[in-house]
C-alpha cells in the first residue's frame, strides 16, 4: 500500500509545480503586453513646461491713480547734517544806536520861525527870550501876551518836533515839555499872531519868566 502513495505524491507535486510555472509564465506574458501596448510613461514624453515669469508689479508710488503714466519724481532727502541756513537780515551789520546824549539835527535857525507868548505877570519875560533866541539866528516874531500859565511849554507844528528840541536846548531846558500845535494855538494866541511861527513858547512861572536880560 506505500508503494503506491509515493508515485501518487510525486505526481500531484509536479502537478503543482506545473501550475505554478504555468501561473508565473502568464503572469510574465501578461505584463510584458502591458509594457508594449498601454500608453508611454507620462514622465517620459511629458516636457517641463517653461516656467511662467514674474509679472511685473505696478509701482505705486511712480504710477499715479489718475491714469498719469508720469514717474513721480521724488523729493530729495534733507540733509540733517546741514546747519539751519541763518537769517541774511540778522547778518547785516546793524547801525549802531544813537547815543541819546547826542543832540538832535536840527535845522537851520535862520529857517526857523519862534514865537514867545508870555503867560506870567513878570513884565518882559517874553522880550527877553526873543532876544535871546535871535542873538542865535533864529526868526523870532514880535512877542505877545498869553493867558495865564501854571508852566512854561513848547508848541511845534507838525515835522518840527525836532526844532522845538533845539530852541530848548538853546535855552537850556532841553526836557520841555513838548506838545503839537493845537487849533486854535494854545493860550488864547490866534493863528493870525502866531503867523509863520513853527514853534510857540508859552512862558510860566519858572525859570524861563526869570531869565536875566
Amino acid at each position: 500500500m506505500e508503494s503506491n502513495q509515493t508515485p501518487n505524491n510525486q505526481m500531484a507535486l509536479r502537478g503543482v509545480v506545473l501550475v505554478l510555472a504555468l501561473i508565473a509564465a502568464a503572469a510574465f506574458v501578461l505584463a510584458r503586453g502591458l509594457d508594449d501596448d498601454g500608453p508611454a510613461p507620462v514622465a517620459a514624453e511629458a516636457t517641463a513646461e517653461p516656467t511662467a515669469e514674474a509679472e511685473p508689479t505696478s509701482d505705486s508710488a511712480e504710477t499715479p491713480s489718475g491714469g498719469d503714466t508720469a514717474t513721480a519724481t521724488p523729493a530729495p532727502a534733507t540733509d540733517e547734517t546741514q546747519p539751519p541756513a541763518s537769517d541774511p537780515a540778522a547778518d547785516e551789520t546793524q547801525p549802531p544806536a544813537s547815543d541819546p546824549g547826542e543832540p538832535p539835527e536840527c535845522r537851520d535857525p535862520s529857517t526857523i520861525g519862534v514865537l514867545v507868548a508870555n503867560g506870567t505877570d513878570v513884565t518882559g519875560a517874553a522880550g527877553r527870550l526873543a532876544a535871546e533866541l535871535n542873538a542865535a539866528n533864529y526868526v523870532t516874531l514880535p512877542p505877545v501876551n498869553a493867558g495865564a500859565q501854571t508852566s512854561s511849554a513848547f508848541y511845534f507844528r507838525a515835522g518840527y518836533e525836532v526844532d522845538a528840541q533845539c530852541v530848548a536846548s538853546q535855552l537850556g531846558v532841553g526836557a520841555g515839555p513838548f506838545f503839537p500845535m493845537s487849533d486854535p494855538p494854545p493860550g488864547g494866541v490866534t493863528l493870525e499872531t502866531l503867523g509863520n511861527a513853527y514853534v510857540l513858547i508859552l512862558i510860566g512861572p519858572d525859570s524861563l519868566a526869570q531869565r536875566p536880560g
